[in-house]
């Protein structure tokens, strides 16, 4: 039996760059979150917050009848226990509430010696200053009355008036809590998108494609950045990033020789020619590794025959840098079953010739539906030893299906830690539903801690639709 246990847990296996990218490309989140926090606390803290007010007095004790110091500390520590009673009994407390027209005395009264002086100290705290002045006034009017027969022969001198205290004695501080608020909320929120990354069942690495698909495992490739000059990041310049680029990366480009030594020898071994580039949805860089497998097969002395069957957004020419004409439009010669065969495009890569066009169509889907599409690409095999062709999304358009019963196998393109694994799973079972082949799936934009140290990455990717705007200025057909 299996340990469907060992397995579960084997699919969450943590992969570290993943999880930290997904929690870093949600420092927005975990900001705001946090942020929220620290202001709810804020809130809560001044609701429950109650500010006291200390008005204080300052007495010099002494003795009637001597003036030995020793037995003037000693009277002042026994004033203080006696005043402390005094202020604290029944006949002061009615006193006050008389005073202050109030039925009960809501203050806090503390009589202390200071230590080693014969100097008591009297304080009142209540909720307000003057409700703490007041008591305070209170007393000092009233407790020589009322201690007369208590004191005796202690005599309490004023050293220091009372006064109206301005600001509380208990300021609400709350810097060091929201900070500590905000800390601890943004700990919590990494953690649960970090929690949320480790239960994705996403493709994190290269191994994940044998563990959760159900297809063979083509390899991975290397992240790559697309603009590779300042003046390129600033314009913000669309450019393919192709293995033949003098300032394409070692591991890049080592990530494609590999990838596409597999692809030509499955292919060799099955006797496919033709083959179709898709990946489940958009923005997975299909067209990049599509364009980069031509280069890599032309290289080797192949003449490859690369058809950007993507006629809704077609971006072949972009990455490749042409300008097609009418007479090269892909779209045109299958809508009108033109005999004459002027399609093809040459490259600046020796034997790599490009098929496709810049038009948009929006009825793509018919215009590659019947045998046209089929003989096209029959015509196309007596010419050429490899065929690659660039198709939309399966995920967007079912464009892909048809060319992948054209066509002798699928290649899927997925882009790391993107797409649920069931869901490419699903896809590959509706391609094999319709008796199509599937070379396999390959792991695009891949990075991780080790890549990052051995060699220059970085990353292509467009969203399906970024070259939509060419629908626009130029002829758009098939309407």
């Amino acid at each position: 039996m299996e340990n469907t246990t060992g397995q579960t847990l084997d699919n969450y296996k943590i992969e570290p760059f993943t999880l930290i990218h997904d929690i870093l490309i949600n420092w927005w989140a975990i900001l705001l979150g946090a942020v929220s926090a620290a202001l709810l606390a804020y809130v809560l803290l001044n609701l429950r917050y109650v500010p006291q007010y200390t008005s204080s007095a300052t007495f010099v004790v002494s003795a009637r009848n001597t003036s030995a110091s020793y037995s003037t500390l000693s009277s002042a520590n026994t004033t203080a226990t006696t005043f402390q009673k005094i202020v604290e009994s029944n006949t002061m407390q009615d006193v006050l509430c008389e005073k202050l027209g109030v039925d009960e005395i809501d203050a806090d009264i503390q009589a202390t010696v200071a230590e080693g002086t014969n100097l008591l100290e009297l304080n009142v705290t209540a909720s307000s200053p003057r409700e703490a002045f007041d008591v305070m006034e209170g007393i000092l009017e009233n407790y020589s009355s009322v201690s007369y027969y208590t004191v005796g022969d202690i005599v309490l001198n004023m050293l220091r008036n009372p006064d109206i205290p301005f600001s509380p004695n208990n300021p609400l501080n709350t810097s060091r809590t929201l900070k500590m608020v905000f800390v601890l909320a943004a700990a919590a929120l990494a953690f649960l998108f970090g929690l949320l990354s480790v239960m994705r069942d996403t493709l994190k690495n290269e191994d994940d494609i044998e563990k959760k698909l159900d297809a063979r495992n083509m390899g991975s490739i290397a992240y790559e950045f697309k603009h590779k000059t300042l003046k390129e990041l600033l314009g913000r310049k669309k450019r393919g990033l192709l293995i033949n680029d003098p300032l394409a990366g070692f591991g890049f480009v080592e990530s494609y020789r590999k990838f596409s030594a597999k692809a030509e020898y499955r292919m060799e071994k099955e006797g496919w020619k033709t083959l179709t580039v898709t990946s489940v949805s958009e923005n997975e860089g299909k067209s990049t590794v599509a364009a980069n497998l031509a280069i890599s097969l032309a290289e080797k002395d192949n003449r490859v025959l690369l058809i950007d069957g993507d006629l809704r957004r077609p971006s072949q020419f972009l990455i490749f840098g042409l300008h097609p004409s009418e007479d090269n439009e892909l779209g045109e010669f299958l809508k009108h079953e033109r005999k004459d065969f002027d399609l093809l495009m040459k490259t600046k890569v020796p034997k790599l010739y490009l098929i496709g066009g810049r038009n948009c169509y929006s009825s793509s889907t018919d215009i590659l539906q019947g045998d046209r599409t089929r003989k096209f690409l029959n015509r196309c095999k007596e010419s050429a030893d490899y065929i690659i062709v660039d198709t939309p999304p399966t995920g967007v358009l079912g464009d892909a299906e048809l060319w992948g019963q054209y066509t002798d196998a699928v290649l899927f393109v997925e882009r790391q830690n993107f797409i649920a694994a069931e869901d490419i799973n699903t896809m590959l079972d509706k391609f094999r539903a319709q008796k199509t082949r599937i070379l396999g799936v390959v792991l695009n934009s891949v990075q991780s801690f080790g890549r990052l140290a051995g060699a220059t990455v970085g990353r292509y990717s467009g969203r399906y639709g970024d070259y939509g705007h060419y629908g626009k200025k130029h002829k758009e057909s098939g309407k």
